[in-house]
């Protein structure tokens, strides 16, 4: 007798076209590849920032090939978001430096932080990039994934947490950059060897949060179009000052 009594189910009338994962894009500084990589895992649990009725607490980090995310987790005795999916960071807009904000300093002194407004690349940054994302929770605990490219170097990184709404002063938190690199290379890719988006030689734009495929532009701008040729003005009327206005307006020229 099998496990799962139910039996299958008819396919739809009309289903949808299936779809194929392309190959990875090769932009690490992005965003982390789910699709393509199973993360390791280093399961380091630490408050990062305390007040008498917040916590701002670390729950562990995935380590990718070329970047590391953050599970950070806030706890508060009082109410916290009405819609937790939000998030409590948001750097995409001027930073509110009385609201929560994280960083990360590198041994060698770059550093990284959600004050920055962060958005995604297409050439390869020189410096590094933080990004958070609000993974949801409920309205006295909300989740967070704190994304940062590339990963450290040798050494000890400090994660650095402030939140003064909260009564939170800046925090520092020394975290070993050298057990995050050798993580790294735990991490597994998932489909190797998978085919690379064909473009068919147009190139790609992106209209807000749509990609469009667009042909190509001519190397010379076109010739201007032809302007339509306009109807001699009508004769000057004849009717004094003050005057009403005809109810019929004169014919255009044919």
């Amino acid at each position: 007798m099998s496990f799962f009594t139910d039996g299958p189910r008819s396919r739809p009338l009309f289903p949808v076209p299936e779809q194929e994962l392309f190959g990875y894009n090769g932009r690490p500084w992005v965003e982390t590849p789910h699709e393509y990589i199973v993360p390791a895992i280093l399961p380091w649990s630490m408050p990062l920032g305390r007040a008498e009725r917040t916590i701002v607490a670390l729950r562990g980090i995935e380590v990718w090939p070329e970047s590391v995310s953050f599970q950070l987790s806030v706890y508060s005795r009082d109410l916290l978001l009405d819609e937790p999916g939000e998030g409590l960071i948001d750097h995409r807009r001027v930073p509110d430096y009385n609201a929560l904000l994280v960083g990360v300093l590198f041994p060698d002194g770059r550093r990284a932080s959600s004050e920055t407004i962060s958005v995604p690349s297409a050439t390869k940054p020189d410096q590094p990039v933080l990004r958070a994302q609000g993974l949801g929770g409920s309205a006295f605990h909300v989740d967070h994934e704190i994304f940062l490219w590339p990963l450290p170097p040798d050494g000890p990184m400090e994660f650095i947490v402030q939140w003064l709404d909260r009564d939170i002063e800046e925090s520092r938190t020394s975290l070993d950059g050298t057990a995050i690199r050798d993580a790294a290379k735990e991490a597994g890719e998932i489909w190797p060897g998978l085919p690379a988006r064909k473009s068919h030689g147009l190139p790609v734009r992106r209209v807000g949060a749509q990609a469009m495929i667009t042909p190509a532009w001519p190397a010379q701008a076109p010739p201007p179009l032809p302007q339509p040729q306009r109807s001699s003005p009508p004769p000057a009327s004849d009717q004094p000052p003050g005057a009403p206005l005809p109810t019929r307006l004169p014919r255009r020229a044919r």
